[in-house]
């Protein structure tokens, strides 16, 4: 996207990058070698993309649920989405949008999050899995058990 005139902007290594949305902003910040660099996940076309199953307090329909597809669709790079009663099954693309992304969504449109211990535990996990792939992807390769380290 063509973003040179946009208000939404950060500073990194002494260089001004512009955003589209504050959705991209805040996702340079997080981890900005997946966005620049020669080997950068995004600048080589990579998507990783996830299927994820949100549960809500209670099922929206109608005009509530139109208004949660409408937030969703807001987002960069959530590609499919179903309600079914309570649940909300999304794809997205890992690395433009993230699973605490979307329960911000959801929760500006007026959905509730379960709040159950399994709920949150399953939410948790997610947002820990989704962050180590994230890191990893950042990670430059270093020695293994089985691996001679690189020359410096």
């Amino acid at each position: 996207m063509d973003a040179d005139d946009s208000s939404i902007c950060a500073e990194h290594s002494g260089i001004t990058y512009h955003f589209c949305m504050p959705q991209c902003r805040e996702n340079f910040l997080a981890r900005p070698l997946l966005y620049i660099g020669n080997r950068a996940a995004k600048r080589t076309g990579r998507e990783i993309i996830k299927r994820r199953i949100f549960t809500i307090e209670q099922a929206m329909g109608g005009m509530h649920a139109e208004a949660l597809m409408m937030a969703l669709n807001q987002l960069m790079s959530v590609k499919n989405i179903s309600i079914e009663g309570d649940r909300i099954a999304i794809d997205y693309n890992l690395l433009e949008v993230h699973a605490g992304q979307i329960e911000a969504a959801l929760l500006e449109a007026g959905a509730s999050m379960g709040t159950g211990w399994s709920e949150r535990l399953k939410r948790g996990w997610i947002h820990y899995v989704e962050d180590n792939e994230l890191d990893n992807l950042v990670a430059s390769e270093s020695a293994c058990c089985n691996k001679a380290p690189g020359k410096a």
